[in-house]
């Protein structure tokens, strides 16, 4: 069930995307159509935050300008913000974070990054690692742990996304694109523990489940 938290910042989301679709004035085809190729889904009600993320993100870069108010927090803009945001709201979908707010992301990139802002994290300057002596870039290293923190909870989450799958294909439950994605996910081979990998095949797996909304 979700929180009070995760449906406040889901229906942001939504508000968002439907005023970026007014401002940018896209017909009922073209809306669709990058509904389904950034969020995984032609439906915005059936899409998952990070599948709203990625096409908020892609309308932001089609011309889309968010208008802030008192109470939120600017977001970060480029590449590696972008990412970091997606594997935030990745591990919230999880069960990892419980807070997706920018603000909570911007709490763990100081903690990590040494930086007040994530639109800091790119420098010139390294930061050394937790577990190390060594140096590394703060975008690097702010990534690396988040891959880090999601593969603790990845392999389990594929799993259970497996036999779903199954029982939904033995019961006839899965429509032709669903099982493209059943075949893309349980055809790669998990060897090791390859975070993109792993991420890759959740995602084909997630939509052949029929998830709506991440549990």
């Amino acid at each position: 069930m979700a929180t009070t938290t995760q449906t406040t910042h889901r229906n942001r989301l939504i508000k968002l995307i439907q005023v970026a679709r007014r401002d940018l004035g896209l017909d009922e085809p073209n809306y669709r159509g990058i509904l389904f190729a950034q969020g995984g889904n032609e439906s915005l009600a059936a899409m998952p935050i990070d599948g709203m993320q990625k096409v908020l993100d892609y309308l932001k870069a089609q011309g889309f300008k968010v208008r802030s108010t008192k109470t939120d927090r600017k977001q970060a803009t480029g590449k590696d913000a972008s990412k970091v945001r997606a594997l935030w709201l990745f591990l919230h979908e999880l069960g990892a974070v419980r807070d997706p707010s920018e603000a909570a992301l911007t709490a763990y990139v100081k903690r990590i990054a040494k930086v007040d802002d994530v639109q800091w994290m790119r420098g010139e300057r390294g930061v050394k690692t937790p577990s190390g002596p060594e140096f590394k870039a703060r975008q690097d290293l702010v990534i690396e742990t988040l891959k880090k923190w999601a593969m603790r909870f990845l392999p389990n989450a594929v799993a259970i996304l497996k036999t779903e799958v199954r029982e939904r294909y033995e019961n006839g439950l899965l429509s032709p694109e669903q099982l493209d994605c059943a075949a893309r996910g349980f055809d790669r081979q998990l060897n090791g523990y390859s975070f993109d990998l792993y991420w890759e095949v959740w995602e084909n797996l997630r939509t052949a489940a029929g998830r709506q909304y991440p549990v």
